[in-house]
């Protein structure tokens, strides 16, 4: 891609993991990801136009800083350039609008870059991020993505369907959307089976622990004492669903199942994801899980799962 590239490969689909470190006072670091398409005007210039969804997390609660009022999660839009120096090495820019929750609202967005694009499809790339609505909502992020020719999302021939049961083990890491919890981490197993050409079903089971943390605040004169308590919240979901593939590898996704609560909570859930199916077994994507318990926060993970044919 870094190099010269034919009509057919001119435009390419990516997908971006983001992790950054906040530069504000108020927040500590992000997590993240993007789909971005990618069009090649020439053997240096590269246009792009990207989506994704941001979550800062906070610095002891806001301790000291209560104006903010809620954790701040954005999905960034942005449109851009790639100026390729060398068959590699690129500098970027992109300016574009970051779309919050809550009080936040909507924020003028620029982001300058460097980066490597390498040609197995890995883009690695170090970028300053500047959300103008707060001078809190501005960080550092290092973006893994893999970018994908877009001729290589053509539908599969009937014969290049999987026809076997395939096993997947996953690992999740995500960020809380609402309430206390500011980290969830997981694992999952999943059966899936293609019943049609592009169609997959998979039922799945997996564990989930979430980081939560919270704060008693005692109002003794002169001076306010500010307690924080850490605990944790265990499920086990339980899920069924089904992926829709466009081509072969890239795929939407939709499960609906119940989180059964260790201490005896148990929630509804809806899971809709969006992720890649790659030929080396592995699976990778972002899913949002929506509990219909309100005691339970929904909640944005990246997973990457490996395939195993049986």
């Amino acid at each position: 891609m870094a190099t010269t590239a034919s009509a057919q490969d001119s435009w390419h689909v990516g997908f971006g993991v983001n992790t950054s470190l906040a530069t504000g006072e108020a927040f500590k670091y992000t997590l993240g990801g993007d789909i971005r398409a990618e069009k090649t005007f020439s053997n240096t210039i590269t246009g792009t136009l990207s989506a994704g969804f941001t979550h800062f997390f906070e610095k002891d609660h806001f301790r000291g800083f209560s104006q903010y009022g809620s954790p701040y999660n954005v999905i960034p839009v942005k449109a851009g350039i790639k100026y390729f120096v060398g068959q590699k090495f690129y500098l970027g820019g992109e300016l574009g609008a970051g779309i919050a929750f809550e009080q936040w609202g909507t924020s003028f967005l620029w982001s300058p870059s460097a980066g490597l694009a390498f040609n197995n499809g890995l883009d690695l790339s170090l970028r300053y991020e500047d959300f103008t609505k707060s001078p809190a909502t501005k960080a550092v992020s290092l973006r893994l993505g893999y970018n994908i020719a877009a001729r290589k999302l053509a539908f599969r021939a009937k014969s290049d369907v999987p026809a076997n049961w395939q096993l997947t083990t996953s690992l999740l890491y995500g960020a809380a959307a609402t309430g206390a919890v500011s980290k969830v981490l997981g694992g999952e197993i999943s059966v899936n089976k293609f019943v049609a050409h592009n169609i997959e079903a998979l039922v799945s089971a997996g564990y989930s622990y979430y980081y939560v943390q919270t704060l008693s605040y005692y109002f003794d004169q002169p001076a306010t004492t500010i307690e924080i308590r850490k605990s944790a919240r265990n499920i086990v979901p339980l899920r069924a669903g089904i992926k829709a593939y466009a081509g072969n590898r890239l795929y939407a996704g939709a499960e609906a199942g119940v989180a059964l609560g260790i201490k005896g909570r148990t929630s509804a859930l809806l899971a809709p994801s969006l992720g890649i199916n790659l030929n080396n077994h592995i699976d990778a994507g972002l899913r949002y899980d929506y509990f219909k318990d309100d005691y339970q926060p929904n909640t944005l993970s990246l997973k990457l799962g490996y395939r195993f044919n049986l």
